[in-house]
């Protein structure tokens, strides 16, 4: 399978495509905020049950998944790499400055507790 635009409709003018990708941007950059927020409540869990912050083969199992998705969906796997190494990269900081700061997300640059809050 590979990446499909079909047909250009002529009532999508540059000004709605636009509009579209902004909305697409927008959902995906709340995704990365959410996929961040659960990784501080791993890190949290991590930190009070003493598991290491590290998992290798954690990440090896989410860079498989995304590699499989670039595979059946077209896009050029090391694009996708990059993008999880770079995500990945980030939740490991965030991860390990969490349980260094004994849960008290300082230092992290980001509103910690803003998930937690939510979630209870």
């Amino acid at each position: 399978m590979s990446l499909r635009i079909g047909p250009v409709d002529g009532a999508e003018d540059l000004e709605s495509l636009r509009a579209r990708l902004d909305a697409v941007d927008a959902d995906l950059l709340d995704a990365v905020r959410e996929r961040l927020e659960i990784c501080l409540r791993i890190g949290e869990y991590k930190r009070v049950n003493g598991v290491a912050m590290m998992q290798p083969h954690r990440i090896a199992a989410v860079q498989g998944r995304a590699a499989r998705y670039a595979e059946e969906h077209g896009i050029e796997p090391a694009f996708l790499r990059g993008l999880y190494d770079t995500i990945i990269a980030e939740t490991c900081r965030l991860e390990d400055e969490w349980i260094a700061s004994g849960g008290t997300g300082t230092g992290t640059g980001t509103d910690a507790g803003a998930g937690q809050r939510r979630a209870s």
